[in-house]
């Protein structure tokens, strides 16, 4: 499959479950390219934003994964090379 470019967004609604996401994003680490993450205090959620380069099967994947945890969704934007 072609590379590609995605950004993944991360809403955290409970903090609780930051160390499991923090372990799928270290089996995903060869792919990320930039992480980052904010505190929505006015809304009581954290929102991380991930950026990677690799195939379109394994940013499905990492979602699929994310979005299983309870507290947690994510959502994909993709650029194709």
């Amino acid at each position: 499959m072609t590379d590609q470019i995605a950004n993944v967004g991360i809403l955290v609604k409970d903090f609780s479950k930051v160390p499991e996401i923090n372990a799928i994003l270290h089996a995903y680490s060869d792919n990320i390219l930039n992480r980052s993450g904010m505190p929505y205090r006015e809304k009581n959620v954290r929102l991380i934003n991930v950026t990677l380069e690799t195939s379109p099967k394994i940013v499905n994947e990492l979602s699929t994964k994310l979005s299983a945890i309870n507290g947690v969704s994510s959502k994909i934007m993709t650029f194709e090379l």
